[in-house]
C-alpha cells in the first residue's frame, strides 16, 4: 500500500461521518420568501425531484403553530396546479405541527422535474425572519415517510417602503451632482 492510497483511505474515513449525517431526500424544496407588511408573509415553493429517487405523489410541509398563526395560514398558489395537484391545510394537533398537504392528482412528479408555484400566506409569531421548514415526502398508500429534509434557499424579498425609496434617490442625486460640479 503506497502512501498516496493511505492518505486517500483517511481522509475517506474521515469524510464518512459527515457523509452519513447529510439526509438525502427525493425532492430539493426551495423557497422565497415575501413580506407583506407587518407580521405577514408569503411563502413560495419549488419542488425539484432527484433523479434516481421514487416519484413524489404526496408532499407536507409543516408549519409550527409557536411560530405561525395556525389561523392565518391561506393557500394562494398558481391556480393552474389545482388540476394536478390537491392542496389542503391540515390542523396542528397535540405535539403535531400544521402541514402543507400537496397530492399529485393526476401524475407524480418525477425523472428531475421541477415545480413551482405552491404558495401560502401567514402571520409570523417568530422573532427575526421566517426560515427554513420541515417536510416529508410520504408514500400516499401507506402514509409511511419516504424521505424527509429541510426547506431551503430563503430569500427575503422586501416591500420597499414609497417615502425611503424616494429620499435615497434624492441623497444619491445630489451626492451625484457635488460629485459632478466639483
Amino acid at each position: 500500500m503506497t502512501k498516496r492510497s493511505v492518505l486517500a483511505a483517511v481522509r475517506f474515513f474521515l469524510l464518512l461521518p459527515f457523509l452519513a449525517a447529510t439526509q438525502v431526500s427525493a425532492a430539493l424544496i426551495t423557497y422565497t420568501t415575501q413580506s407583506l407588511g407587518g407580521a405577514s408573509y408569503r411563502h413560495q415553493y419549488t419542488i425539484t425531484h432527484q433523479i434516481g429517487e421514487d416519484p413524489i405523489h404526496l408532499i407536507d410541509i409543516e408549519f409550527d403553530p409557536s411560530l405561525y398563526l395556525e389561523s392565518s395560514l391561506t393557500i394562494v398558489s398558481d391556480p393552474v396546479l389545482t388540476a394536478d395537484w390537491d392542496q389542503l391545510l391540515i390542523g396542528s394537533q397535540a405535539g403535531l405541527p400544521a402541514l402543507l398537504d400537496l397530492f399529485a392528482l393526476v401524475a407524480p412528479l418525477s425523472d428531475g422535474a421541477t415545480l413551482s408555484g405552491f404558495a401560502i400566506e401567514f402571520e409570523w409569531l417568530g422573532a427575526g425572519l421566517p426560515g427554513s421548514q420541515a417536510f416529508q415526502i410520504v408514500n400516499p398508500d401507506t402514509f409511511d415517510t419516504v424521505s424527509a429534509g429541510r426547506t431551503a434557499g430563503a430569500v427575503q424579498v422586501p416591500e420597499p417602503a414609497p417615502l425611503l425609496l424616494a429620499v435615497t434617490g434624492l441623497a444619491l442625486a445630489r451626492i451625484f451632482r457635488s460629485r459632478t460640479s466639483t
